[in-house]
């Protein structure tokens, strides 16, 4: 398995796959390409609107979580998650998997 990206504290990544696909700590969900580009157009609606983000992609409130603001931090793993979902798109599904897990 290749680690394709990680993000650290990204609370509103980890509160969109709770509630799109209720996915508990330690488990792996496999990502679809709809998947990515549902998730793709989230982010990139985010990063040239980013007064969306409360509606579209709220930060989540849990242990250890991060910030909970929508200031630098959270823009700045919108611009990373943009280019690496983006970038995802690109991925043969037919050939890899893709999946999204987390440990909190």
């Amino acid at each position: 398995m290749i680690e394709y990206s990680y993000y650290r504290k990204f609370n509103a990544l980890q509160g969109y796959f709770i509630k799109n696909f209720d996915i508990q700590n330690c488990e792996k969900l496999r990502i679809t390409k709809s998947n990515i580009q549902h998730l793709h157009w989230i982010l990139n609606e985010l990063k040239y609107s980013p007064e969306k983000a409360e509606q579209m992609l709220p930060v989540y409130q849990g242990p250890f979580f991060g910030s909970y603001e929508y200031e630098n931090i959270y823009r700045n793993h919108v611009q990373q998650a943009t280019q690496d979902i983006y970038n995802a798109q690109f991925i043969d599904f037919n050939k890899y998997h893709l999946y999204f897990t987390s440990n909190w």
